[in-house]
């Protein structure tokens, strides 16, 4: 009798020992691995989003700035001049110049076309960068990494919960068997309810459960299996009874 007792509390430790390192470690660390993952990745979309925005930001503001200062009439850093002198002096103007007269855009000082070109950049980033923006924020909502994360942050610590009724060394025998158990079953809800996060666990229809349970009792009634039934075979007739 010591002796089986000896067993069967050796078999408990050996499933408890199988269970907590395949079972729950891995999963723990599945969970441990797949939290740091998405959160990298929600990081890397918002610091990009979060950049590309401040990047637009600067670039409009620099751009009014520049143009508002150098490139506009009566700028007030060069008081116009690149505005006065890249203009036409007449639009109407029927006499052609003299010959010999400068060029007006020969007067342009040479820092008002890099100023254009610069603004010109200034702009198409102001364009560009919201749209690579809005992208991200796409991908962010399509792959929607902050969810996944705080899915499996919550399942690490239910499973947390469920390895704390893990049981302990000097308990007796039942209660070694009852933590055990609740043990072991707080883990696999735990996965489950993870495992639910995707979908509805996938069961059979009741109209499949209800005519495989007609199928089974047809099987017995006629002393066959079930396996032996053809669908949609009509069921064999009872015997007659012998009059009396």
């Amino acid at each position: 009798m010591a002796e089986n007792k000896s067993f069967e509390r050796e078999r408990l430790k050996a499933a408890y020992r199988v269970f907590q390192r395949f079972a729950l470690e891995d999963q723990r660390a599945y969970y441990a691995q797949a939290v740091q993952r998405y959160r990298k990745a929600a990081g890397q979309a918002n610091l990009l989003r979060a950049t590309l925005a401040l990047l637009t930001g600067l670039s409009a503001a620099l751009a009014g700035l520049l143009v508002a200062a150098y490139l506009t009439t009566g700028s007030f850093a060069n008081n116009g001049e690149c505005s006065r002198l890249g203009a036409p002096e007449s639009l109407f103007q029927d006499a052609p110049p003299a010959e010999g007269a400068p060029a007006t855009q020969a007067l342009r000082p040479a820092y008002c076309n890099s100023l254009e070109a610069f603004v010109m950049v200034l702009t198409v980033i102001t364009i560009v960068a919201p749209a690579l923006g809005a992208a991200f924020t796409t991908l962010a909502d399509l792959y929607q990494w902050d969810r996944l994360a705080s899915i499996y942050e919550t399942a690490l610590e239910n499973l947390e919960v469920a390895d704390a009724q893990s049981p302990v060394e000097d308990m007796p025998d039942l209660e070694y068997r009852a933590s055990l158990r609740a043990y072991a079953e707080g883990a696999l809800d735990v996965m489950r309810d993870e495992s639910a996060q995707w979908g509805l666990s996938a069961r059979a229809p009741l109209q499949l459960e209800k005519f495989l349970e007609e199928e089974r009792l047809k099987a017995q009634r006629v002393g066959g299996s079930a396996d032996d039934l053809t669908l949609g075979t009509p069921e064999p007739p009872a015997p007659d009874r012998p009059k009396t």
